[in-house]
């Protein structure tokens, strides 16, 4: 571990994949992975598949989303804005803080 200015950083290896999705994820501003937490274990950077006509599964787009499975109580972890998926006929739907709120729910904040 290094000591930050504002938080812990880990530099070891990643946990196994499953460790991350039983953690579950909180939505990371860009500008903040970007700029600090890139070196942290618990930051990702990752494509996203969106299927944008349920009726249609198979027009899908992707995008590049920024997540922390890092503890809640950390400092350095600053949620951007909320994502906007496009649907179908120019509809769009947001996804709102209870999204993340729902995924970590088992979670406590140093967890």
């Amino acid at each position: 571990m290094v000591l930050g200015r504002s938080t812990i950083k880990f530099l070891s290896h990643p946990p196994a994949l499953d460790v991350y999705r039983e953690r579950g994820h909180q939505r990371l501003a860009a500008v903040t992975y970007s700029t600090k937490c890139t070196t942290c274990i618990w930051g990702c950077e990752m494509a996203v598949e969106m299927i944008i006509d349920q009726w249609n599964p198979s027009v899908r787009r992707y995008r590049r989303e920024t997540f922390c499975y890092g503890p809640k109580s950390c400092r350095t972890c600053k949620a951007g804005p909320t994502r906007k998926v496009p649907g179908r006929k120019g509809m769009s739907w947001e996804e709102e803080d209870w999204v993340d709120e729902e995924a970590t729910a088992h979670r406590g904040p140093d967890d």
